[in-house]
């Protein structure tokens, strides 16, 4: 072999029990992953079942159960920790004022910003809370 010639070059050379091994190393590859397809593919076709049900909105009694079983457990605790005092009334003006915690700095209390009622927008006047 010379100095220039790279490796397997010359086929009079090569391997051929080498190259033959090799492809069946890669067929019992191409067969494991087969198999591995197939043994897996029900489970895959389960939860393909479970999201499409879930974004429906038919969520199976199990999850409607462990759902439930949650907000009894953690409804309350979440509850008390959102709500806060709110209090609501008029100003020397008259106009409507709430008065917020601190915390809540990034919820706005606002009426329409009409004080009156017309017959054509009969929602002026209406409490919205922005955030």
């Amino acid at each position: 072999m010379s100095y220039f010639e790279f490796p397997h070059t010359r086929t009079y050379d090569s391997d051929l029990g080498w190259i033959i091994r090799d492809d069946m190393t890669q067929d019992e590859a191409i067969a494991l992953i087969k198999q591995w397809i197939q043994e897996t593919q029900p489970t895959i076709d389960d939860l393909n079942n479970l999201y499409n049900a879930i974004i429906s909105g038919n969520l199976p009694q199990g999850m409607i159960d462990g759902i439930t079983a949650w907000m009894d457990a953690h409804a309350i605790d979440l509850v008390g920790q959102m709500v806060k005092h709110v209090y609501f009334g008029l100003d020397d003006n008259g106009h409507f004022i709430v008065t917020i915690p601190e915390n809540w700095a990034d919820l706005v209390f606002k009426t329409t910003g009409y004080d009156y009622n017309t017959p054509l927008q009969p929602e002026f006047g209406h409490l919205c809370l922005l955030y």
